[in-house]
């Protein structure tokens, strides 16, 4: 898998990724949507419940910036999210949660949020 894509350390992991979406929504989601975003996921199931509220939420708020581009990201990540919990044979949950943080990232891009860059 390309280094790009999820990133090896302390955080590159299924565990790691997890926290940091976690952490990413809870940093604007409960501000923005009003989801409550617990202390810490358990790994691509939890991950996925939280992403799905997420996008739920999304499709009922008024949105700032770009509202349509954030909920279609959101939809995507929540999807990607599903498909890493759905522990299918051939599924990469890893590569799959990558692009769920991608998706959150871009989704707080959209509706005009500062994201920090990863190194």
């Amino acid at each position: 898998m390309s280094a790009g894509i999820a990133p090896e350390g302390p955080h590159g992991g299924v565990d790691g990724l997890s926290e940091d979406i976690r952490g990413a929504l809870a940093s604007w989601a409960p501000g923005i949507l009003g989801v409550h975003v617990h202390r810490s996921v358990s790994g691509p199931a939890e991950v996925a419940r939280l992403v799905v509220a997420v996008a739920d939420a999304a499709e009922i708020t008024a949105l700032p910036g770009d509202g349509a581009t954030a909920r279609a990201e959101l939809h995507t990540a929540d999807a990607r999210a599903l498909e890493a919990a759905g522990e299918r044979p051939g599924t990469d949950a890893r590569a799959e949660l990558a692009a769920v943080r991608a998706g959150c990232r871009r989704a707080a891009v959209a509706l005009g949020l500062r994201v920090p860059v990863a190194c």
